[in-house]
Order: structure tokens, then C-alpha cells, then sequence
């Protein structure tokens, strides 16, 4: 473990030495927005996400096997929790940071990134305590409000350190991205999965439900220390929790970040109030259901959508007000992520019933027909969340909250709708319907307000990759399954072919291969 953590902190400070080169080389935005480059970090953080997603396979799987439907479901309740209170208390400094310090980035202000990391890290530790001490005295509200009762008020004051080291953990990982150490960001979402496999799955099989409380709290506790680890070594631990300057510093950040984080309020409200009404309606086995089913969507999406979060947003706050460059990054991450996302989407869908197999067991096989319905939020989403960024980009919080609150009440009564009607199946139903309105929305709003337009040229593509994914839906949710794999592995060719012969026209990194290729024979 020692060799391999050794090797792994030399491929961190490779990278920090060529990441330097690049930052005193004064690369503009222009150069970053290039097919190429999308392409290549696009390639190397979904690369990094498998890994991580891989371990994530085995931490589930043992989780689902031990616990089964019922604890699933109580630990993402608990989790739902907590994941509420940090972002109630967080004030979306964990965000807002990261336009504050990718524009002194952009400008080389190595001054200024220092101080506004410390920032950062005082108002991290603040509003961390801050949490804490709000889960502990709303703790019988939250256990009566959650579970109809006061008895796991105890159970929720034992996690409210898990506040603490979220947000810790949030600073962390805010100050990387916005400096570009794309790298070890990289590298921390893999020692943080290793980390929370390692902590959680002995306390689930020692004592099964019992062993939910402490498996989150070491679980958070080591994912806070992987980030630190890596974090301090770029810029070394230093807070003034005393500083009056610190605040004073960190109140822009601050107005930028309450819409930010009002937005997660509402959007982690939405999931608990979803949660409670699913098992008042149902069962606590269909919250298990739904929470399994949607997390295997999104969390196994993350493999292109980390990229975005990662590597595009401090590149889109770094463009500032140049409508024309906004567009221009925009719009190559918008054709790269259709690109990616189609061919997954359509291998994902039918291959559901085996992959929730794996992943899960044959008690959560009921969730494949919501699972393969709800794939189709995610091709709409490849297209709108690159554009989402922008009012947060430009400092537009307000707007960025009033476009989620709409978003998250749509989808919210949409899931309500669809479960009552058709069960879990119709709460995929429902989240597919919800990426639709979300992709109206914000291409009309937003191509309004900030003037964002899309190429003309890249209707005809997304066009054709939506049929894909909507052939590959219906085979997917039909039960024959030689037809399944003999038309849907001519979707699948097709969908990847489109893919693959778009890129090669953008991308230079084709025709350099195959000069040096035939260059060397």
C-alpha cells in the first residue's frame, strides 16, 4: 500500500511541476477550450472516476447483501440528512470559492490565491461547526419530521460530526479545482472511495443495521483526511479562525454562494420530502428502490460528468463576460458530452438487468424498468448542465436559484405523480419527463438573458444520437432478449460510430497519431 501511495504521490507532483509550466506559460481560455484538450480530461477524469466507481461496485454490493432493501434505505435517509444540514450550514462557500480563485488563477496572482485559500478554509471550518450544532438541536425535529417518530433523535446528535468534516472536505476539494490540480482531485476521489469501503463495510457485517451510525462517521472522518493529505501539500494548512479579515474577505463569496446553496437546500429538501412520501405511500423498501435506482443513474454518469464539475466550470468562470468566448466553450462542451454520453447510455440501458445484478442483487432487480426510463434524463442533462454554469460563472447566483427551485418543484411533483400512478417504474418515468422540461427551460431562458446560442451544426448529430438512445430505451424495457442484444448492438454501433467519426473531424490528436505512425514505419 506504502509502494503504491509512493507512486501515486510522484505522478501528483509530475503533474504539479507540468501544471506550473502550464499556469507560467499564460495560456489563455481560448487554448483550453479546444476539442483536444476536453477530450483528453474529459477521458483521463472518467478514467479515474471507473476506478472510483469500481470500488464504489463492491462498497454497494456488500451494502445492499448486508443490509438489504431496509438498511439501504435507512442509510440514505441518514445520508439525505446530512447532506442537508452541510449544505444548509455550508452557505455555498465550497462553490462560490471557485470563481473567487480560478480569476486570480487566470491572472497569476499567486498572492491573492494564497490569501483567498485561507479564506476558504476558515469559513470551512466555521460554518462546519455551525452545522454541527444545528443538527444536534434539531435533531428530535429531524427524526420526527424523517421518521414519524423521536427515536433516532440520539442516532442523528452521534453524526453531527459528519457536518464538520464535509464541510472540511468540501474547502478542500474547492481550492484544488479551482487551481487546476485536475490531477489530484483525480487521485483524492479514488483514496476517498478505498477510504470509505474500508471504514464502512466492517461495521455493516459485524452489526449490520447497527453499524450504520459509526460506518458514516469513520467513513467521512478518512475521506476528510485523504483530502487534506493532498490538499496541504499544495498549500499548506493556515486558517485564522479570529481574523476579522477572514470574514470580511469571505462575504462576497458569501452572497454568491447563499442562492448556490439555498438551491441545494431546496433540491435536498426535495429528496428527503420524495423519501418520506415514497414510504408513507409504499414501503421503505421502494425508498430503498428509488434511491438505489436513481444513485445508479447519476453516480455511474459521473464518468462524463465529472469532467464538467472538475475541469469546465473554472475554465467557464475564467471567460468572465466574453459572450463570444462563453459560447464557443459552451457549445464544444456541450458537442463533447452528447458525444461521450450517447454510446454509454445506450451500452448502460441494455445492459440494466445484468448490470443490477452485479452491482446489486436480484432483490433490486424492480428498479430496471424506473433505471433504463430515467437514462433518458441523462442524455437532455449532457446538454443543459454545461449551460447551467453560466449564471454562476457570472455571478448571477439569483438566477441560477430561481432556474433549480423551478426545476426540483417540476420533478418533484412529476416523481409524486409517476409513483402513485405506475409505482417505482413511474418515477423514472417521471425524472425522463423532468430532463425535458429542464432542457426547455434553460435554452430558453438563458439563451434570452446571457445570449448563449447553439451551433447550427450540432442539431443534426444530437438529433440522430437522441434516436439512438430512445431506440436503445425500447429495446431495453422490452422482454425478448435476443432482440435486445442483435438490434441493440446495432444501435449501440451506430451511436459510436457517429461519435467517433464527429471527433476525429475536431480533434487533432488523430492525425498527430497517424503521422507519427506512419512516420516511424
Amino acid at each position: 500500500m506504502e509502494k503504491l501511495y509512493l507512486c501515486f504521490d510522484i505522478m501528483s507532483g509530475i503533474s504539479e511541476i507540468e501544471e506550473k509550466q502550464h499556469t507560467e506559460s499564460s495560456v489563455k481560455a481560448e487554448d483550453e477550450a479546444t476539442y483536444d484538450h476536453i477530450v483528453k480530461y474529459t477521458g483521463f477524469l472518467g478514467g479515474i472516476q471507473v476506478l472510483t466507481l469500481l470500488v464504489g461496485v463492491i462498497r454497494n454490493k456488500l451494502a445492499a447483501v448486508l443490509l438489504n432493501t431496509v438498511g439501504v434505505g435507512l442509510s440514505s435517509l441518514y445520508q439525505n440528512v446530512l447532506n442537508f444540514m452541510q449544505n444548509t450550514s455550508g452557505l455555498g462557500i465550497s462553490f462560490s470559492s471557485i470563481k473567487e480563485i480560478s480569476e486570480f488563477y487566470g491572472r497569476g496572482d499567486a498572492e491573492a490565491i494564497a490569501r483567498h485559500v485561507c479564506v476558504v478554509r476558515t469559513w470551512g471550518v466555521w460554518t462546519g461547526l455551525a452545522g454541527m450544532l444545528l443538527c444536534v438541536l434539531l435533531s428530535p425535529l429531524i427524526s420526527f419530521c424523517a421518521f414519524d417518530d423521536f427515536s433516532h433523535s440520539s442516532a442523528i446528535c452521534l453524526l453531527s460530526p459528519v457536518v464538520v468534516f464535509m464541510s472540511v472536505t468540501a474547502a478542500e476539494l474547492a481550492v484544488l479545482k479551482a487551481v487546476r490540480r485536475l490531477k489530484r482531485v483525480a487521485l483524492i476521489s479514488v483514496f476517498s472511495a478505498l477510504a470509505a469501503l474500508f471504514s464502512t463495510i466492517p461495521f455493516y457485517y459485524c452489526w449490520g443495521m447497527r453499524g450504520i451510525v459509526p460506518a458514516l462517521l469513520l467513513s467521512s472522518f478518512g475521506v476528510m483526511a485523504v483530502h487534506l493529505y493532498f490538499s496541504v501539500r499544495v498549500y499548506p494548512w493556515k486558517v485564522g479562525l479570529w481574523d476579522k479579515g477572514n470574514f470580511r474577505a469571505g462575504w462576497g463569496m458569501v452572497c454568491l454562494g447563499v442562492p448556490y446553496i439555498l438551491a441545494n437546500v431546496v433540491n435536498a429538501a426535495m429528496g428527503m420530502g420524495l423519501g418520506l412520501f415514497i414510504a408513507s405511500s409504499g414501503s421503505l423498501s421502494d425508498v430503498g428502490l428509488y434511491n438505489m435506482g436513481y444513485n445508479l443513474i447519476f453516480m455511474y454518469a459521473g464518468i462524463i460528468f465529472t469532467a464538467v464539475d472538475t475541469d469546465y466550470f473554472p475554465r467557464l468562470a475564467a471567460v468572465g463576460n466574453d459572450t463570444e468566448w462563453m459560447n464557443v466553450v459552451i457549445n464544444r462542451q456541450i458537442k463533447v458530452g452528447v458525444l461521450l454520453m450517447s454510446p454509454f447510455l445506450v451500452l448502460f440501458v441494455l445492459a440494466m438487468p445484468i448490470v443490477v445484478r452485479i452491482l446489486y442483487s436480484d432483490a433490486f432487480l424492480p428498479m430496471v424498468g424506473m433505471a433504463i426510463c430515467a437514462s433518458m434524463h441523462l442524455f437532455f442533462k449532457s446538454m443543459t448542465l454545461p449551460v447551467a454554469y453560466i449564471s454562476l460563472a457570472r455571478g448571477d447566483a439569483l438566477m441560477f436559484l430561481c432556474m433549480e427551485v423551478a426545476y426540483d418543484v417540476f420533478m418533484a411533483a412529476c416523481v409524486m405523480v409517476g409513483y402513485v400512478y405506475y409505482g417505482v417504474l413511474g418515477t423514472g418515468i417521471a425524472l425522463a419527463l423532468a430532463g425535458v422540461f429542464d432542457w426547455c427551460m434553460i435554452f430558453l431562458v438563458y439563451g434570452r438573458r446571457y445570449g448563449f446560442r447553439l451551433q447550427r451544426g450540432f442539431k443534426p448529430f444530437i438529433i440522430c444520437q437522441f434516436f439512438c438512445v430512445a431506440l436503445a430505451l425500447a429495446l431495453g424495457l422490452q422482454p425478448v432478449w435476443w432482440l435486445k442484444v442483435v438490434a441493440g448492438g446495432l444501435v449501440l454501433v451506430c451511436s459510436a460510430g457517429l461519435s467517433i467519426w464527429v471527433l476525429r473531424r475536431e480533434m487533432t490528436i488523430f492525425s498527430e497519431f497517424k503521422q507519427r505512425f506512419w512516420h516511424k514505419t
